[in-house]
């Protein structure tokens, strides 16, 4: 089984990782680092020490995960779910200031389920507790240590003159701008593999930089090795089942026909969030946002999803090509899927949280964890 390593990187220099151009004279930067371009810089790496015959065999039991920006070497950044809300009015974390951010998924999850039983007198919504004003979808990253913090990226934008290919000198008229992300935010990931391979990448990393325009000074980083701390996924899906239990009783205690409503969920419920893009087909090869998962011999459809779309696309930088264009599940996407009776999947699911699910996954596609903590730590009370 490939080994988990933790990786930091410290920007020295502005980076500048391609988006897709609105125009042929602006040039916009991703906010995250994909596992794309750390196995770009690899094989770049490789390539410069005369060892291109290995770079096939070096980089094909690897698994390069996205980088996210954090802001500490050794705190684990993770994405808001779709499930979460802000409110409209002072949207934030309470511990930033503001009226706070929570998630919705225990609760729209146990009043769908209790629907299968009973009815009750209102429909679902969210408000704000503090000025009860409407609560809107939120995005982005976010940290925690002794409170939670909303991780911000800067920017920076130089306006640059084309170069001729023909004459190697300045092309009259012809100006480009290039936005890039400021050396402010560390960015943290993981890198399934071989610790040898692991330091190799290191190396490389610190050698030729990341992202475009290593040439003119972009892309300067610091990479090291970083410990995080997580929760074991058993006490995750443990933590997420007692929670949700609080949320049925809560639930059920406004019911119409109390009588019919079970004391508690049956069988063991769990989440999947998606941590980098995914790219997935359903069961006759077609693209779909819908994860369905085969686990214990079965295939599980999820009972309730929160999924949002994102374009997939990029640059080979070896073939000198476009990469195939797709769609997939944004990060961010939560599904929930339930099992019956006290099964024992926790290695499965282990499994898919080291190897990832979907296609393209030695990019860092189809990075996933099992029962996001945000979903059960803050909640609307």
């Amino acid at each position: 089984m490939k080994k988990l390593n933790w990786i930091s990187i410290t920007p020295k220099s502005p980076i500048h990782v391609g988006e897709p151009k609105p125009a042929f004279s602006f040039l916009p930067t991703k906010d995250i680092i994909p596992g794309s371009v750390l196995r770009g810089a690899l094989a770049e790496y490789l390539l410069m020490q005369g060892r291109e015959p290995e770079i096939k065999e070096f980089v094909q039991n690897m698994r390069f995960g996205f980088l996210y920006p954090s802001t500490y070497p050794t705190l684990q950044p993770l994405p808001l779910p779709v499930s979460a809300l802000e409110c409209k009015k002072e949207p934030g974390f309470k511990s930033e200031g503001s009226h706070g951010i929570f998630d919705t998924l225990l609760v729209s999850l146990a009043f769908a389920e209790l629907k299968r039983f009973t009815e009750f007198p209102m429909p679902l919504t969210f408000r704000c507790k503090e000025c009860d004003s409407r609560m809107d979808k939120t995005s982005g990253f976010y940290t925690k240590e002794k409170g939670y913090k909303k991780v911000e990226i800067e920017r920076t934008s130089q306006t640059k003159v084309a170069i001729s290919r023909r004459r190697k000198a300045a092309e009259g008229k012809m100006l480009y701008s290039v936005t890039a992300i400021k050396p402010k935010n560390v960015f943290v990931g993981k890198i399934a593999g071989d610790v040898d391979k692991f330091k190799e990448l290191i190396d490389a990393l610190n050698d030729v930089g990341i992202g475009a325009l290593t040439t003119r000074g972009y892309g300067v980083v610091e990479a090291r090795r970083t410990e995080i701390k997580m929760e074991g996924l058993e006490e995750r899906i443990k933590s997420f089942n007692r929670r949700l239990e609080d949320v049925w009783s809560d639930l059920a205690s406004i019911a119409l026909n109390k009588e019919k409503v079970p004391e508690k969920p049956a069988g063991t419920y769990f989440s999947v969030d998606v941590l980098s893009p995914t790219i997935l087909r359903d069961n006759k090869g077609l693209r779909t946002l819908k994860l369905q998962l085969n686990l214990g011999g079965k295939r599980l459809s999820p009972i309730l999803f929160f999924a949002q779309p994102v374009f997939i696309g990029g640059w080979s930088t070896g073939w000198g090509l476009p990469k195939e264009t797709t769609y997939g599940a944004g990060i961010g996407s939560t599904y929930v899927f339930k099992v019956d009776g006290e099964e024992e999947f926790y290695e499965e699911l282990e499994r898919i949280e080291l190897e990832g699910i979907g296609e393209r996954r030695d990019e860092g596609y189809g990075d996933v964890l099992i029962c996001h903590p945000f979903h059960r730590e803050v909640m609307q009370v």
